[in-house]
């Protein structure tokens, strides 16, 4: 799945590669030649890639069954991908790409937990343990729609960004950590039926500032900044896990370049 993932986001950045060398080589690119369609709304597009340690933050909230789970503060994990702004004026650019993020959720409980009626029916194996906490990984594909808004006015030759927005995430994975002794997992396994605990998505709130240091007359830049993402739906499903509601939260160190 990790092999097929990078080796769609190499092919996408290239796509995008090729679109950059053809527009920015025109900056007016569909206006005085009676072009149309959606690049003649833009002024320029420029492409990048980025990558973006972070801490993922959870909330929780859960009941009956669930009552008693809660976060276990911040975990580190990963974003990157390619990047594509398009520029409607030098200062004013709707930014887009396409990014695998690694989520993170971390649960502890009590054993109180394992009283319910389905470990009750099936005990534990030799080969598990009871745990207090549940941790899983959570893969995503993340669709970024977002505006910037530049300012070359505060630092010389290097623009300052705001940038907001929301993404659409695609769940592509989801594993759990430590099986053994993860009460959630341990859980899952006994239900009757193959049963995922996270949906198949999420959509966020986007907000995050930076700056582009230019590197050259060529145009590339390099790029830095700080991006806060906040889960606005409940990432596990309602079947089964709807008492159990869990959102997502996210800061990030943005690094990359744009060409």
């Amino acid at each position: 799945m990790k092999k097929n993932v990078l080796v769609a986001l190499f092919i996408l950045l290239g796509v995008y590669e090729g679109f950059s060398q053809r527009y920015n080589a025109e900056p007016n690119y569909g206006g005085g030649n009676g072009g149309g369609g959606f690049f003649s709304s833009f002024y320029k597009l420029k492409m990048g890639f980025k990558f973006s340690p972070g801490l993922i933050i959870n909330s929780v909230d859960g009941s009956k069954l669930f009552k008693g789970f809660e976060t276990n503060g911040g975990n580190p994990r990963l974003s990157l991908g390619p990047i594509a702004d398009f520029y409607i004026t030098d200062k004013y650019a709707f930014s887009t790409g396409l990014w695998y993020t690694v989520k993170s959720v971390h649960y502890t409980l009590q054993n109180s937990f394992y009283e319910n009626e389905l470990f009750k029916a099936n005990p534990l194996t030799t080969d598990e343990v009871r745990g207090k906490e549940a941790i899983f990984n959570l893969q995503y594909l993340q669709v970024p729609m977002t505006m910037k808004i530049f300012s070359d006015k505060i630092l010389d030759d290097t623009p300052l960004y705001l940038q907001f927005g929301g993404t659409f995430d695609l769940k592509i994975a989801e594993k759990a950590l430590d099986k053994s002794k993860n009460p959630l997992f341990q859980y899952q396994e006994r239900l009757p039926t193959s049963q995922s605990i996270f949906g198949f998505g999420d959509v966020n709130l986007l907000l995050g500032i930076g700056a582009e240091k230019p590197l050259g007359r060529g145009g590339d830049a390099f790029f830095f900044g700080i991006q806060y993402q906040r889960g606005l739906v409940e990432i596990n499903r309602e079947r089964t896990f709807g008492d159990l509601v869990t959102k997502n939260g996210a800061f990030y160190l943005d690094f990359g370049v744009k060409f």
